[in-house]
C-alpha cells in the first residue's frame, strides 16, 4: 500500500489504540514511532471510532457497513502539512467474524508536495498545479485545505484554463445584438403584461366593491324589510287602540237604554210619585256617562288623526312632496302654544315642565316647527316616568337652538343615529312602554332639513336625553330684505 499510494507513513492500531506496526519513508520501524504522531492523530481516531459505533449499532458482523467508513483530513505534523487517513481494517469477504468495537485501524500519512500536486492535477489536466502556504493571486485559482478545526493549512493552486474566453470575445457582438433585441421584446411583453395586470386589478377591485355594495344593499334591504314588518305590526296596534275605544263607546251610545243610569231613570219615570231630585241625579249621571264617552271618542279620534297625519307626512317625504313655508318669526310665539298644549300631558304623568325661552327671531315654518317640537316633547314625556321635561332656547351667531331635555331612561349609544330612521324604534318588544309608529323623528328631521336646520341628540342611560332643533337665525340683512 505504501508503494502503490505513495504514503510516507503507515501505522496499524489495535482496538485499544496501541500501535502494533509502523512504517516511515518506506522502512519498517518500531511501533513506538507512532508516539510522535499520537497526540495529533488521536482526535481523528476518536471521530472514526464514534462513526464506527453508530454504523455497527445493532449488528453482529457489520463488515459491509464498515467498508464504507473512513476519515481523511489535512493535519499539520512537524511544521509540515499532511493528508491523514484513518480506516478500519476489515475482512474483504466477510468470512472472518468481527465483533463491533474490536476492529484494528490503518493510519496513513501523506505529506503534500509537488508529486502529490501533480497526481491531483494530472487526471483533470490542471496547469501549474502546486501546494502553497498562501492564497492564490493574479490569474491563479485555488482550493483551501482546512484542518479539523476549520483553519486553512495550505492551498492547492493552479493556473486555470479558460477556453471559453476567446470564443466569448468573438461572439460578444452577436450576443449584444441578440440581447438588445431580446431586451426590447421582453420590455414590450412586460409593458403589455403590466397593462393587462393593471386592468385585471382594476376589474378585481371594482368587482370587490360591487360585491361589497351588493352585500351592504342586501343587509340594508333585509333590515328595511324587518323594519317594515315591525312597522306594520306597530301601526296596526296603534290604529287598533283608538279605534277600539271609538267603536266601544259608539256601541255603548247605540245601547244607551241598557246603561245602569238609564235603567234607573226609566224606573223613576214609571213611578206615580216622581222625585225630581232623584230624576235630576239620574239624568246628570246619564249625561256624565255620555260626556265621558264622547271625551274618550274625541281623544281617540285626535290620536287617530295624528297617526294618519304622520303617515301622510312620511308618504309626502318619500315622494319629495313634503313642503315648508319659512317666515320670520319669534321663537316665543312659536313655542308658547306648544307648551300650553303639552303641559296637560306632563301634569297627567306627574312631571315638572320647565321652560327658558328668551325672544329670538328666526326663519321657520311656524306650523311645521310646532309639529317638530310637539313630536320631541311627546317623546320626552313618553319616556320619562319621573322628574321633569325642559325646553331651553339659546342662540349662536347663525342659529337659534331649541333644546328639549328630559330625565328619562336615555338611549343606547348605538341607537342614537338609528332612531331617526323610518320605521325604527329603540324598543320593539311586545311589551314596550311607549306607543308610536317610529316615523315621528324621521319626519321631524326631514322637516328641519327643509327649513335649513338640523336635529341633533345626545343621551346618557339612566340620566336622560337632549334633542336640539337648530334653525336659521334672522339677521339684520334678512330683516331689511323682508321689509
Amino acid at each position: 500500500m505504501q508503494d502503490y499510494f505513495g504514503h510516507h507513513e503507515n501505522y496499524v492500531l489495535t482496538h485499544t489504540g496501541d500501535p502494533i506496526f509502523a512504517s516511515v519513508q518506506g522502512k519498517v520501524r518500531s511501533p513506538e514511532a507512532f508516539s510522535s504522531r499520537a497526540n495529533f492523530i488521536a482526535p481523528v481516531v476518536a471521530r472514526l471510532r464514534e462513526v464506527m459505533a453508530k454504523v455497527s449499532l445493532g449488528q453482529n458482523n457489520p463488515y459491509e457497513a464498515l467498508a464504507e467508513v473512513a476519515i481523511v483530513t489535512p493535519l499539520e505534523l512537524d511544521d509540515q502539512v499532511a493528508i491523514v487517513s484513518v480506516v478500519p481494517i476489515i475482512s474483504e469477504t466477510g468470512d472472518i467474524m468481527q465483533v463491533p468495537g474490536t476492529e484494528y485501524l490503518h493510519v496513513t500519512v501523506r505529506y503534500i508536495d509537488e508529486d502529490l500536486a501533480h497526481e491531483v492535477g494530472l487526471p483533470i489536466e490542471l496547469g501549474n498545479v502546486a501546494f502553497n502556504a498562501s492564497a492564490p493571486t493574479g490569474e491563479l485559482t485555488g482550493l483551501p485545505l482546512k484542518g479539523p478545526s476549520g483553519d486553512v493549512l495550505a492551498w492547492l493552486v493552479w493556473n486555470p484554463e479558460r477556453p471559453g474566453t476567446d470564443l466569448f470575445a468573438k461572439l460578444l457582438p452577436i450576443l449584444l445584438v441578440v440581447g438588445l433585441m431580446g431586451g426590447v421584446f421582453l420590455m414590450l411583453i412586460v409593458r403589455r403584461l403590466l397593462r393587462v395586470s393593471g386592468e385585471l386589478q382594476t376589474s378585481e377591485e371594482q368587482a370587490l366593491m360591487d360585491v361589497k355594495a351588493l352585500k351592504q344593499a342586501k343587509i340594508a334591504a333585509e333590515a328595511a324589510d324587518r323594519a317594515k314588518v315591525n312597522f306594520m305590526s306597530i301601526v296596526s296596534h296603534e290604529l287598533r287602540t283608538p279605534l277600539t275605544v271609538i267603536l266601544g263607546y259608539a256601541r255603548l251610545g247605540k245601547n244607551l237604554r241598557q246603561m245602569p243610569s238609564a235603567k234607573r231613570l226609566d224606573v223613576l219615570l214609571q213611578q206615580r210619585d216622581i222625585d225630581a231630585t232623584l230624576v235630576r241625579g239620574s239624568v246628570d249621571e246619564l249625561i256624565q256617562s255620555g260626556t265621558t264617552g264622547m271625551e274618550k271618542i274625541s281623544r281617540s279620534g285626535e290620536h287617530l288623526l295624528f297617526l294618519v297625519n304622520q303617515l301622510l307626512d312620511y308618504a309626502k317625504m318619500e315622494t319629495g312632496r313634503l313642503e315648508v313655508d319659512p317666515v320670520v318669526c319669534d321663537v316665543q310665539e312659536v313655542l308658547e302654544p306648544v307648551l300650553d298644549q303639552m303641559k296637560i300631558l306632563t301634569e297627567q304623568k306627574g312631571l315638572e315642565l320647565e321652560a327658558e325661552i328668551p325672544s329670538h327671531l328666526m326663519i321657520a315654518d311656524v306650523t311645521r316647527t310646532r309639529q317638530i317640537i310637539i313630536n320631541l316633547m311627546g317623546n320626552a314625556i313618553k319616556f320619562t316616568d319621573s322628574g321633569k321635561v325642559s325646553v331651553v332656547v339659546t342662540d349662536s351667531e347663525q342659529k337659534v337652538h331649541i333644546d328639549v331635555r328630559d330625565t328619562g331612561t336615555g338611549i343606547e349609544p348605538h341607537e342614537l343615529e338609528k332612531i331617526f330612521e323610518a320605521f325604527h324604534q329603540a324598543d320593539l318588544s311586545s311589551s314596550r312602554s311607549a306607543a308610536g309608529t317610529g316615523l315621528g323623528l324621521s319626519v321631524a328631521r326631514e322637516l328641519a332639513r327643509l327649513e335649513n336646520g338640523s336635529i341633533d341628540v345626545r343621551s346618557k342611560l339612566g340620566v336622560g336625553s337632549v334633542f336640539t332643533l337648530s334653525l336659521p337665525k334672522e339677521t339684520p340683512e334678512t330683516l331689511k330684505e323682508a321689509a
